[in-house]
């Protein structure tokens, strides 16, 4: 298990350039007690530093699982290491004069499906794409749909696997992508488009990045479609200068391999208004229907097509996307993940309404008291998720509550059957203000 000091993101993991602690859970599955029970952490990479090799476990009952929580090991993660890169460690291990080694993996920057997705291969990352799960990073969307098929103007395709190059509206500016300025947006009927004028024709998708992909290309719902099918399922733009936005709609277009089938998806790209501090635009996926988004690519490629996010491709998800379904609102920006986990609490609320929680004890082998400070009675929710974003527990949903408030959680699941040693998240949602923060169980 990881965990990130004061001085880290506190997002429960170890990321390039950061100092951080390490938990290792040792489990004693023999039928005595392992006494006086002393480590000792080793690297196998130089680039993975053990600052504080040390840790001392005590004794571990038969049959029991122990932590160095209290005594975690102290690491330092070059900034150099990419994402996701495996780092071989050994354990040295001694009880009352037994010793013994264990080998095991610790993925830098691993990411999860409530984890923002970076572009690559290539460190630092410029583009990431994050989904309305990335509830504990501040750039996460909200999925919001934008209908323009009674105000947009419809794009006449000539054929099902035609492209067709838009002007952007001088008020809307040029669209900066990858350093790039295009003041023309190239909209593909087969559910992709790139930046510029392009004149190729590309219904059959493709991994991403692959030189074989259209140069700088965002894709949707990158699939064999056929807007204009018997007179039904086309596609719109519109520039919504009050929101500052230039909307790209496909709705309800049927596929050409499943005509009795169709998708309704857009893209929302964002003025230079709202343009990140690289000065490259921001946009947004969004997927109001999830009927066959089976044999497609999400994601998008660089201009050189070297470098890219995929979502997904023909089925396979990466760890970082969730489920594309209904509802789902997909956010492509520069802005680097700032995340709102944190352990560290303000001492005071602020003058609006906020939520302050504590848990205690962390970590916990039994039971952990959530206590809530809010700025006035509230209507709150509290959830419980594990460390891939899935939800685990419901301690409270939409109940009115004092100013003050404790929530307990057991280790137990929605089903009541307990749940394993590691890292949790909780979520303390009130009317005015949102608060997160983490526990370590240790059975």
């Amino acid at each position: 298990m990881i965990d990130s000091p004061p001085g880290g993101n506190n997002n429960g993991r170890l990321d390039p350039g950061e100092d951080g602690e390490l938990i290792v859970a040792l489990r004693n599955a023999g039928n005595e007690p392992a006494d006086s029970v002393f480590t000792r952490l080793r690297s196998g990479n130089p680039l993975f530093v053990i600052t504080d090799s040390a840790a001392s476990y005590g004794t571990i009952p038969a049959g029991s699982t122990r932590t160095n929580a209290s005594d975690p090991f102290a690491v330092h993660v070059d900034a150099s290491i990419p994402i996701e890169t495996p780092i071989p460690c050994t354990l040295l291990f001694d009880a009352s004069g037994y010793a013994d080694t264990f080998a095991f993996v610790v993925i830098i920057g691993e990411l999860r499906a409530f984890d923002p997705i970076p572009d690559g291969p290539r460190q630092p990352p410029l583009y990431w794409a994050y989904d309305d799960v990335d509830t504990t990073y501040s750039e996460h969307p909200v999925f919001e749909w934008v209908e323009i098929r009674t105000q947009g103007t419809m794009i006449s395709f000539p054929n099902n696997d035609a492209v067709v190059t838009i002007d952007l509206p001088s008020g809307f500016g040029p669209f900066q992508y990858y350093g790039q300025q295009s003041t023309q947006l190239t909209v593909s009927a087969d559910g992709w488009v790139c930046p510029g004028s392009c004149t190729r024709t590309n219904y059959t998708n493709t991994s991403l990045p692959n030189a074989s992909a259209p140069s700088g290309v965002i894709a949707v719902n990158w699939d064999d479609l056929y807007p204009g099918y018997n007179g039904q399922g086309h596609v719109y733009w519109y520039h919504d200068a009050a929101n500052h936005r230039f909307v790209v709609e496909y709705d309800s277009i049927p596929y050409y391999d499943s005509r009795t089938c169709w998708d309704c998806f857009e893209l929302v790209l964002y003025d230079t208004t709202v343009a990140t501090p690289t000065g490259n635009n921001v946009f947004v996926a969004q997927y109001l229907t999830a009927n066959n988004y089976t044999a497609n690519t999400v994601g998008i490629q660089d201009p050189g097509k070297t470098i890219g996010i995929q979502c997904l491709y023909n089925g396979t998800r990466h760890r970082g996307a969730a489920p594309l379904e209904a509802g789902r609102a997909i956010k492509y920006t520069t802005v680097e993940p700032v995340t709102g986990v944190a352990e560290e609490h303000p001492t005071h609320l602020p003058k609006a309404l906020g939520v302050l929680v504590r848990a205690h004890p962390n970590p916990f082998t039994q039971t952990t008291l959530l206590s809530v400070q809010l700025g006035a009675p509230q209507v709150v929710s509290v959830h419980v998720y594990d460390n891939t974003g899935r939800l685990v527990r419901i301690l409270a949903k939409n109940r009115l509550v004092a100013s003050r408030a404790r929530f307990s959680w057991d280790g137990r699941n929605q089903d009541g059957r307990a749940v394993g040693s590691g890292i949790y998240f909780y979520q303390v949602s009130s009317e005015q203000a949102d608060s997160w923060g983490k526990v370590v169980l240790s059975r």
